[in-house]
């Protein structure tokens, strides 16, 4: 038994705020307190890395801790570690460098970090886990935001046959009748191929062949085919986990988890991506783009009408995130001429 060091320290029970006066002796391989007669071995302890000036602290694994005075810096043996960021947190110009390159990181995750991770990511995830997140999303829906569609079973019937011969057979998207107040005239997909439609949004279409309403689906179908849905989880997700690490509160993954894809607003290079999707698709189907123009000119109007306010201040719609709608307008009746 070699005593190596010794400390004058406050003693800590972890029961009562009131410290003791005592020594903290450090020998080869233990930690003996004096005056209380307690011995902590190597693997019992652990010490908080020493900032500049402040008390350096040294818990055990019963719950009570040790605080050295501010002058001393306490290390085991043959620990390099200790010393190592003693050395660097102890110059300032070194603190300074550190906290720009946390800075400038994270600036960078969070604009183009997320994104490409979310590009990588995606591709990745497993069927099934793909499948449990969209089934849990819709859940949640159904439970908080969504009721079952009033929409008479004939008309239901009649758009779903029309998207089936859209779909040529492709199995890999299914058609979910919906109504609700808080989204309104809407659809949106998940990322499993589930697309939500809304009463609303089918009480506007005039084409008795619901030509406009598939317009909308197969742009929602966009979303899923490139993945949009799935990398906008993943970026929510993988943010608020980045920020929640250097806050010390994840209050936000766990809100982003859930709420990702149900307050979706997509970038408006997806929308024009699920755009350009949409115009492709219905050019195959020998459907003309007019009937989304009409369905999507329909919408701004019906908005005005409904709220007497502009189609940007409602709490929710399917033009939210495209701040350009009228540019979309114009691209799909271009293509419809």
């Amino acid at each position: 038994m070699i005593l190596m060091q010794s400390f004058n320290v406050h003693y800590f029970d972890g029961k009562s705020s009131s410290p003791k006066n005592v020594t903290l002796e450090l020998h080869d391989n233990f930690i003996h307190i004096t005056k209380l007669n307690l011995s902590y071995e190597f693997r019992d302890i652990k010490i908080r890395a020493k900032l500049k000036n402040t008390p350096q602290t040294v818990s055990f694994a019963d719950g009570s801790y040790c605080e050295l005075e501010a002058s001393d810096f306490f290390s085991l043996p043959n620990s390099r570690e200790d010393k190592f960021i003693l050395k660097i947190e102890s110059k300032i110009k070194y603190a300074f460098m550190s906290f720009i390159v946390l800075v400038l990181f994270v600036a960078f995750y969070l604009t183009y970090g997320s994104a490409m991770l979310a590009n990588i990511l995606s591709p990745q995830i497993p069927k099934n886990i793909v499948e449990n997140i969209s089934k849990q999303t819709l859940e949640f829906l159904d439970e908080h935001y969504m009721s079952e569609s009033k929409l008479d079973k004939k008309r239901q019937d009649a758009i779903q046959k029309q998207f089936d011969k859209f779909l040529n057979e492709n199995s890999d998207f299914k058609l979910h009748f919906r109504a609700s107040e808080f989204f309104g005239a809407n659809a949106f997909a998940l990322p499993n191929g589930d697309i939500v439609l809304f009463d609303d949004l089918i009480e506007l279409e005039e084409d008795a062949e619901f030509r406009g309403i598939i317009g909308i689906l197969a742009h929602e179908k966009g979303h899923v085919v490139y993945m949009h849905g799935l990398k906008l989880l993943i970026k929510s997700s993988v943010s608020s986990a980045l920020i929640g690490y250097l806050l010390g509160d994840f209050s936000g993954l766990v809100t982003a988890f859930s709420t990702a894809l149900i307050d979706a607003k997509y970038s408006r290079e997806n929308e024009n991506a699920a755009d350009s999707y949409a115009i492709e698709s219905m050019k195959h189907n020998n459907i003309s783009t007019k009937y989304v123009t009409n369905m999507f000119t329909a919408i701004v109007k019906n908005n005005d009408l409904q709220d007497k306010t502009d189609y940007k201040t409602r709490e929710y719609s399917i033009l939210d995130s495209h701040p350009l709608i009228f540019e979309r307008i114009e691209k799909f009746r271009k293509n419809g001429e």
